[in-house]
C-alpha cells in the first residue's frame, strides 16, 4: 500500500463521479420527495440542526453588518437559559458548509437546509476520489470505491439526521494523506489544515478522529517506516503540526472542551456498565456488514457495505503480507467491535457507541479497490478459500435469519452471490469490460440498498422525516395560534403537559424553536450539569442528560419556580386534566374533528392555553435561608414546596442569615397495596411474575388531604430481573394455563423457540424496567432505560411522580410494574397543600423582584431595594461565565437553589448589572490570535529564506 503524492490532473475522474453521484443520488434522496417526504428528521433536525441554522445565519448577518459588536453568547431560547456559543459550537460553528446559508434568502433557509445535506455528501465522495488517486488505480476502480464508501447505512441514515455527521467523512482521509506526507518527509502544512479542520468542526468528532489518526500513525510506524524514518525529526513535525494547529482553533475548542466537561453528560457511567454486549448483538454483527437496508443500529455499530465489501475483505486477510496495514486494522477493528469497552473509550468514556466505525469504511473503500484491481491475480486457492468463507458467512446469516426473520437481508444476500458470480466470471481469464461491470454491480447493489432502507414501508427511515411543508407549518401553528398575542419576554417561560402535547408525525416537543416563546424543555448534546443537578435533587422522573427538564411532570412549584406563566395542553390526549393548580383556562384554538361518522369527542383536537399569577419573577430577593440539616429530614415534595420559603446556599453562607420558618404544608399519607388478585403486599421484595397482575394503592381516610397536588415518592428502587430460563418457564406455565380447557394440546416446543427469540431479541435479562402509576387525572412512570439506549442511558433508583391536583381525593392509584422480577423499594405518597400560605410567601417572591429588567446582548440589569441583607437569587441557570455588578462593584457569584445563579446582597438601593462570557472563549480567542501570528510569521519566513537560498543557488 504505497501513497504517490505525484501531482495528478485527473478531472476526468471528477466529471465521472458527478455524473455517477447525480444517478445514486436521484434514488438515494428522490425516494423521499417521490413519497412526500422532506430531508428534516422529525428528531434532531427537526428540534436542533435546522433551527440552531436559521438563528446562525442571523449571527452571521449581524456580524457582517457590526463586526465589532460582540458575539452572542447566552441566549434564553435554550430552555432556562444556555451559553449559545458553546451550543453553535457543536453543532453549526465548525461545519464549513453551514456558510453557504449566507447566501440563500431567509425565505428559503429549509431549502437550504436540504440542499446542504446532499453538498455534504457530494463532497465526501470528491474527497475520496482525490484520497484514491494517490493509488495507481484506474478511474472506474476509484469510483467504485468511492460508491462503497459514500453510500453505506452508517451515511445513509446520519448524513440526514445530523448532517454534520458528513464532516468526518471528509476529514478522515485528509488525515491519512497529511500524517503519510509527513511520514514521506514532506510538507506537514496538509496535515496542519486536517487537524484545524478536525479540530475546528467538532469537539466529539475530534476526539474520535485523533484516536483514530494515533491508531494509523503507530500502525503505519511499526509496520512499514520504523526502520526508513528518523524517529525524534518525523515525530517533531507531528508535534509541531499538532501545536499549530491546536493553537490556531482554540477559539473554538476551549470553550466547548469545557462545556463537555460542565455537561451533564460528564456523569454517564463507562460503558453503560455492559462488559459485553448482549447475545442478539453478536448474533447479527455479521450480517450488518453487507446490510445497507438495515436501520437498527445495534450500539451505533452501523455497517451496511456493498455486498462485495465481505469478499474484499477476505482478500485483505488472506494477503495479508501484502496488505498489513490494511490486515491489521480489520483485525483490530473486529476486536473493538466486540466489547463494548472500546466504544465507550472511543465515545468519551461514557456510553458504548460505535460511532467509531465511519472510520472503517476508508479501509473497506480501498479494500474493495484493491481487490477489482487484483481480479486477474486471483489464484485457485484464493477463490476456493472465498467460497468457503462465503458458505460460512451465509450459514451463519441463513440460520440467524430464522431467528430474526430480517427480511431487508434478502437484496444484501442476492448481492453477495451476484458480486461472488462477478468474481469467478472476471477472474477465470481476460474478460473485457471487468473494472465496469463491478462499478454498475457495485452502484446497483447500493441503489436498491438505499431505497430498501429509505422507502416508507416496513418501518423504512422516511417515516421518520416530516412530510413536505411540515416545518413551516410548525413553525406557524406550534402553539395553535395560542401564542401570537403573547409578547414575548426573556423574563418568564412557558411549558406544555407532560406526555400530552401532540404535533403529529411522532414529533415530540423536546425543544420549542423556532418560537417567541421561551420553553422550559431543552434537548441539545450539551446542557449544564447545574440544571441537571438541580432536576435530580428535586427527583425529576423525566430527567435525560439531554433533556434535563422536560415538564417536570407539571408539578406546580416546581413550573412556579421556573417562571412558567403559560402552559398549552390539548384535550383528548393523555394527562389533558393533569393542569397545576392556579394554572386556569384562558385562551382555547378552535376544535376541529376527525371527520369521522360519530363525531366523538375522543376524535377532537384543541389546544387550550392556561396561565397562572403565581409563576417566579426570572430574579429576585429572599433574604431567608434553607440550611442542610433542615432538608435531611424533608421528603423531596417538602424541598420543593420550600424554595417559595426560602433559598438553599452553601452551608458556609447559610450561617449569615436567618432559617426560613418552613410550613406543614406537606404531609405523608398512609396506604397499603393491594394485589389485582386481591392480596395484600409489600414493596419490600415485590414479587411480579405475573403480566396481567396489576396494584392498586389504597389511601386511608383520603378525605383528609383534599385540596392537595399528591406525589408518589420512590426511592432505594432495586430490581431483580429473572433469568432467562425462569421467564420462559413463567410464560409458558401460562400459556398452558390459558389453552388447558381447549381441544387442541399446547405446542410447547414452538412456545419455547417463540419465547427465547423474544427475549435474546429484547436482550433479556437485562436491568430495565419501568414502574406506571396512574391515576383519574393522568399517568406517570419512571423507567430505568436498557443500556443499548446508549447516551439516554442512566441509573434509576429513585423519583417523584405528580399525580396531579385533587380538590376530592380519590380512594386509589393502579401501580403497574412493566417487567416480571422481584422490585423492591421505598414509597410515599406525599400531598402538597398550596394554599393562603404558599399564595403569601409567592406574593411576597413578586413584591421582591428585580424591577425594570432590561435584557440586551450577554447583558441584564434591574434595580431592587433591599431592607435587610438577603441573597438575590434566580431561575439562571448559574455558570462560571456570569459576572454580577451591584452599582458597578462586582460581586462574588453565587450558587443558589443547587443550580442556579445569585449573589449576596446588603440592604440599600442596587442596581444590578448581570454580564455573561462563554468560560474558555477569552483564553482561546488569544491562543487562536497569537497561534496564528506566529504561524503566519513563521510560514513567511520559511517562504523567504527557501526564495533567497533558491536565489543564491542559482546565481
Amino acid at each position: 500500500m504505497t501513497f504517490s503524492f505525484t501531482k495528478k490532473n485527473n478531472l476526468k475522474l471528477y466529471l465521472q463521479y458527478t455524473a455517477i453521484f447525480a444517478l445514486i443520488a436521484f434514488f438515494v434522496y428522490g425516494t423521499y420527495f417521490v413519497t412526500g417526504h422532506s430531508l428534516i428528521w422529525h428528531l434532531d433536525g427537526a428540534q436542533q440542526h435546522l433551527p440552531l441554522l436559521e438563528e446562525f445565519r442571523k449571527t452571521l448577518l449581524n456580524i457582517l453588518r457590526h463586526p465589532f459588536s460582540p458575539w452572542p453568547q447566552w441566549s434564553f431560547k435554550l430552555g432556562l437559559g444556555g451559553d449559545i456559543f458553546q451550543i453553535n459550537a457543536y453543532y453549526v460553528t465548525g461545519d464549513l458548509f453551514n456558510y453557504l446559508i449566507l447566501l440563500f434568502p431567509a425565505s428559503k433557509i429549509i431549502f437550504a437546509y436540504q440542499f446542504l445535506i446532499i453538498l455534504r455528501l457530494y463532497c465526501v465522495g470528491l474527497i475520496f476520489c482525490y484520497f484514491a488517486s494517490h493509488f495507481s488505480f484506474k478511474n472506474t476502480i476509484i469510483l467504485s470505491g468511492t460508491v462503497v464508501y459514500l453510500f453505506n447505512a452508517f451515511l445513509l441514515y446520519a448524513n440526514i439526521a445530523q448532517p454534520f455527521f458528513s464532516i468526518p467523512f471528509m476529514i478522515f482521509p485528509l488525515l491519512i494523506l497529511g500524517i503519510e506526507r509527513v511520514l514521506q518527509q514532506k510538507s506537514i502544512w496538509p496535515l496542519t489544515f486536517a487537524f484545524c479542520w478536525m479540530l475546528f468542526s467538532n469537539f466529539y468528532f475530534a476526539y474520535i478522529l485523533g484516536f483514530g489518526a494515533l491508531l494509523y500513525l503507530g500502525l503505519r510506524y511499526l509496520i512499514t517506516y520504523r526502520k526508513k524514518i528518523g524517529f525524534f525529526k518525523t515525530f517533531f513535525k507531528l508535534g509541531l503540526s499538532t501545536i499549530i494547529s491546536l493553537s490556531i482553533t482554540a477559539i473554538l475548542w476551549v470553550p466547548e472542551m469545557l462545556a463537555v466537561f460542565s455537561s451533564t453528560r460528564s456523569n454517564a457511567p463507562f460503558a453503560n456498565g455492559l462488559r459485553l454486549y448482549p447475545l442478539y448483538y453478536y448474533l447479527a454483527l455479521p450480517s450488518q456488514l453487507i446490510n445497507g437496508g438495515n436501520r437498527n443500529f445495534y450500539f451505533w455499530s452501523a455497517l451496511g457495505f456493498a455486498s462485495i465489501s465481505f469478499f474484499a475483505i477476505v482478500f485483505i486477510l488472506i494477503k495479508i503480507k501484502n496488505y498489513p496495514l490494511l490486515g491489521t486494522s480489520f483485525i483490530l477493528g473486529l476486536i473493538m467491535l466486540l466489547f463494548p469497552q472500546f466504544g465507550a473509550l472511543f465515545n468519551g468514556l461514557t456510553s458504548p457507541s460505535n460511532r467509531w466505525t465511519l472510520m472503517l469504511s476508508l479501509p473497506i473503500a480501498i479494500s474493495v479497490c484493491i481487490l477489482i484491481g487484483q481480479l486477474d491475480k486471483l489464484t485457485h486457492k484464493t477463490k476456493l478459500t472465498l467460497t468457503y468463507c462465503l458458505a460460512i458467512y451465509s450459514c451463519w446469516i441463513f440460520l440467524t435469519y430464522f431467528f430474526q426473520n430480517d427480511e431487508k437481508l434478502f437484496i444484501p444476500m442476492a448481492f453477495l452471490f451476484i458480486s461472488y458470480g462477478f468474481l469467478i466470471y472476471y477472474s477465470s481469464g481476460q474478460k473485457n469490460h471487468s473494472n465496469y461491470a463491478f462499478l454498475a454491480l457495485i452502484v446497483v447493489n447500493v441503489i436498491f440498498n438505499a431505497i430498501y432502507f429509505e422507502a416508507p414501508y416496513n418501518g423504512g427511515y422516511s417515516n421518520e422525516m416530516l412530510p413536505l411543508k411540515s416545518f413551516e407549518k410548525l413553525i406557524k401553528t406550534r402553539y395553535a395560534g395560542l401564542d401570537k398575542d403573547i409578547k414575548s419576554s426573556n423574563s418568564y417561560r412557558v411549558s406544555t403537559i407532560s406526555q400530552n402535547y401532540n404535533l403529529g408525525n411522532s414529533f415530540h416537543m423536546y425543544n420549542a424553536q423556532p418560537n417567541k416563546l421561551n420553553s422550559i424543555t431543552s434537548y441539545y448534546s450539551l446542557q449544564n450539569v447545574n440544571v441537571g443537578d438541580f432536576a435530580r435533587k428535586m427527583q425529576n422522573s423525566q430527567y435525560e442528560a439531554n433533556i434535563p427538564i422536560s415538564q417536570f411532570s407539571d408539578r406546580t412549584v416546581l413550573n412556579n419556580f421556573l417562571g412558567v406563566r403559560y402552559i398549552f395542553a390539548q384535550i383528548n390526549q393523555q394527562n389533558s386534566a393533569k393542569i397545576p393548580v392556579n394554572y386556569l383556562p384562558e385562551k382555547a384554538s378552535t376544535r376541529s374533528t376527525s371527520g369521522s361518522d360519530n363525531q366523538s369527542d375522543s376524535n377532537d383536537t384543541q389546544t387550550i392555553r392556561y396561565r397562572t399569577k403565581q409563576a417566579f419573577p426570572l430574579i429576585y430577593w429572599q433574604n431567608t435561608v434553607i440550611d442542610s440539616k433542615q432538608l435531611k429530614s424533608m421528603t423531596t415534595t417538602a424541598k420543593e414546596r420550600a424554595l417559595a420559603s426560602g433559598v438553599r446556599v452553601s452551608n458556609s453562607i447559610t450561617k449569615h442569615y436567618p432559617k426560613a420558618k418552613l410550613t406543614n404544608d406537606t404531609q405523608e399519607l398512609e396506604y397499603y397495596l393491594v394485589s389485582s388478585r386481591g392480596n395484600i403486599v409489600s414493596t419490600s421484595k415485590l414479587e411480579h411474575l405475573d403480566s396481567t397482575e396489576t396494584y392498586k394503592i389504597i389511601l386511608k381516610n383520603p378525605d383528609n388531604y383534599k385540596d392537595s397536588e399528591l406525589h408518589i415518592e420512590l426511592s432505594n428502587i432495586k430490581y431483580h430481573q429473572l433469568s432467562l430460563t425462569n421467564q420462559i418457564q413463567i410464560e409458558q406455565i401460562k400459556q398452558a394455563t390459558l389453552t388447558s380447557n381447549g381441544i387442541i394440546t399446547n405446542n410447547d416446543s414452538y412456545n419455547y423457540y417463540r419465547y427465547l427469540r423474544y427475549h435474546i431479541l429484547n436482550g433479556s435479562p437485562d436491568n430495565s424496567f419501568s414502574i406506571k402509576v396512574s391515576s383519574s387525572l393522568g399517568t406517570e412512570s419512571i423507567t430505568q432505560p436498557k443500556q443499548s439506549e446508549l447516551s439516554f442511558y442512566k441509573t434509576v433508583t429513585s423519583g417523584v411522580l405528580n399525580l396531579g391536583y385533587f380538590t376530592s381525593t380519590p380512594k386509589y392509584f393502579t401501580l403497574t410494574p412493566s417487567k416480571l422480577g422481584t422490585y423492591d423499594f421505598k414509597l410515599k405518597i406525599v400531598a402538597e397543600k398550596l394554599g393562603k400560605t404558599y399564595n403569601k410567601e409567592v406574593a411576597k417572591i413578586q413584591k421582591n423582584r428585580l424591577k425594570s429588567l432590561k435584557f440586551s446582548k450577554n447583558n441584564i440589569t434591574g434595580t431592587i431595594k433591599t431592607i435587610k441583607n438577603g441573597i438575590l437569587t434566580s431561575s439562571i441557570p448559574f455558570s462560571k461565565g456570569w459576572s454580577i455588578y451591584d452599582n458597578g462593584k462586582r460581586l462574588k457569584a453565587i450558587k443558589t437553589n443547587t443550580g442556579f445563579l445569585g449573589a449576596q446582597l446588603q440592604s440599600g438601593s442596587h442596581h444590578i448589572q448581570l454580564i455573561y462570557s462563554t468560560p474558555g472563549l477569552k483564553s482561546g480567542k488569544l491562543i487562536s490570535v497569537i497561534g496564528t501570528i506566529l504561524t503566519i510569521t513563521s510560514l513567511s519566513l520559511l517562504i523567504l529564506i527557501r526564495k533567497l537560498f533558491f536565489h543564491k543557488t542559482k546565481k
